[in-house]
């Protein structure tokens, strides 16, 4: 009747409405159902599930980005593995009279699988030439074309639909000039996503799906390397190269069953290989609950991770470490092994982030990047930073691609204070270590930027080519306090 309505609902994922691209997660594996020729973005666990299905016992997926967003991270992309021999169900519909024996309409399924089976299609005439097709998804109507009077509308309002397009994609026959015959419920046939024959390359390979259009982030796969006593680290370097192509950083893991000689292990090899800047391995995995009472999952810790660097890049900005107190769980219940800080520092020494009980809350403890330079990029912050720096720049000089340029310098100009706009506001905010003198006096900014003539010579101008030169100081991370503490005497004067 007439009047006001409010409902109330409860809202998972994450607690801010602030997303910078930075905080991005890109996760790899397997699923239910969806695509696995795309990138999909989903930002809360509902949306997930929407576009890909529920837990599967054979991945990791579902349960890393639930973990992600119930720890506050804000949107991740994600990307569907499936096995080289997967199938996608299909439903042909027939035609009516003359065409009686000919598909005019077929529906295929949106990705392998044999969640298809679940799909069931009804068509249903309306007067003398139109018709509806109505899409269910577990005996629920989820979409209705409506009335159309083709089956070239008919296929258009599946396919540009937000709705039916998770479901099914339809391909009309052109040549049909008649409507579907009537259809009761009738099932697509089951697909076949193939899980038991994927191999590491193909989760390398779905790396790809991650264009540099999406931007800046952290990337994983938590499907992989989760054997104990496993030594063979492709997929973590495929990782590694991966976000340094396309600037972002790469979360790395252990198996389920490592300890710390085996963690350290690990990064010891792979501080070795080339861009170990990009990437950070945290150790051990941690226990999560499940819609069981009591009852915990153990996963690796790369959502938790994702979610507290995301806080980090939301709240702050790329210089903040997702470590100590601004990493204290929310979702995540306990750590698979308890690392006391003997381990701890041990653990420091070699490259690995521990994850740690620190005051009865579960919380990261580390914030070191695999890069063997640790004069440069002893901390991942430092990784990010540039990163940050890196993307934006590309991002806002794209604008003055194909200027003139006019012999009054004015290019020169635009490009410095671009560049300027850029690393200004990382310096407001500490990203940028500010250098001063004995007296208090600025030294620098924490950065510099020349675009002039020196750069420039017009016989390189000549050839289209403008130059600029930036510099930065990344701040650090302050991981260690150190207090001395003397007790003095009644008789003896207190040290200070």
């Amino acid at each position: 009747m007439p009047g006001v309505v409010i409902s109330t609902a409860v809202r998972t994922g994450p607690s801010s409405a602030t997303v910078r691209e930075s905080s991005q997660l890109f996760v790899v594996g397997l699923a239910e159902r969806g695509p696995s020729d795309e990138a999909v973005l989903v930002q809360s666990l509902a949306d997930f599930e929407y576009k890909f299905g529920g837990f599967l016992s054979s991945s990791y997926l579902h349960p890393t980005v639930e973990t992600f967003f119930e720890e506050g991270g804000t949107q991740a992309y994600v990307a569907r593995v499936v096995g080289a021999a997967a199938t996608t169900g299909t439903k042909a519909l027939l035609g009516t009279g003359g065409e009686a024996a000919s598909t005019v309409l077929t529906l295929d399924a949106t990705g392998p699988g044999d969640w298809s089976g679940d799909v069931t299609v009804s068509t249903e005439h309306v007067g003398a030439s139109a018709f509806k097709v109505k899409i269910y998804f577990d005996t629920e109507l989820v979409y209705n074309t409506g009335t159309v009077t083709s089956v070239t509308q008919a296929a258009g309002r599946i396919n540009t639909s937000a709705v039916a397009s998770r479901y099914v994609i339809a391909t009309a026959n052109a040549s049909t000039t008649t409507r579907p015959a009537v259809v009761t419920l009738s099932a697509m046939t089951s697909g076949d996503s193939d899980h038991g024959s994927v191999a590491d390359q193909d989760y390398i390979d779905a790396l790809d799906l991650f264009n540099d259009a999406l931007g800046t982030g952290a990337v994983a796969i938590p499907d992989v390397e989760n054997t104990s006593g496993n030594t063979d680290y492709t997929v973590s370097e495929a990782l590694i190269a991966h976000a340094n192509s396309y600037n972002r950083i790469a979360i790395l893991h252990c198996a389920i069953d490592d300890d710390s000689t085996a963690a350290s292990d690990k990064a010891e090899s792979l501080s070795g290989g080339e861009n170990a800047e990009h990437a950070a391995l945290y150790f051990p995995w941690v226990d999560v609950p499940t819609s069981v009472a009591g009852v915990t999952r153990r996963i690796p810790a790369d959502g938790y991770v994702a979610a507290k660097r995301a806080l980090a890049h939301n709240q702050s900005g790329p210089h903040v470490a997702a470590a100590g107190l601004l990493s204290a769980s929310r979702f995540v219940s306990g750590t698979a092994l308890e690392i006391d800080k003997t381990t701890g520092d041990t653990l420091d020494d070699a490259s690995v982030n521990a994850i740690r009980v620190i005051q009865n809350t579960v919380r990261i403890y580390g914030a070191r990047s695999l890069s063997a330079d640790t004069d440069n990029f002893r901390y991942i912050t430092t990784q990010d930073v540039v990163n940050h720096v890196v993307v934006e720049a590309q991002r806002t000089l794209e604008d003055l691609v194909f200027s003139t340029i006019d012999g009054r310098d004015t290019i020169f100009a635009a490009i410095a204070s671009r560049l300027i706009a850029i690393l200004a506001p990382l310096r407001d905010i500490g990203a940028l270590f500010q250098a001063f003198d004995a007296n208090g006096k600025k030294v620098d900014s924490g950065f510099t930027v020349r675009c002039d003539a020196a750069l420039n010579p017009v016989s390189q101008l000549a050839g289209g080519t403008v130059k600029a030169k930036v510099g930065l100081r990344t701040s650090s991370v302050g991981d260690k306090i150190e207090v001395e503490i003397t007790k003095s005497n009644l008789t003896a004067s207190v040290v200070q």
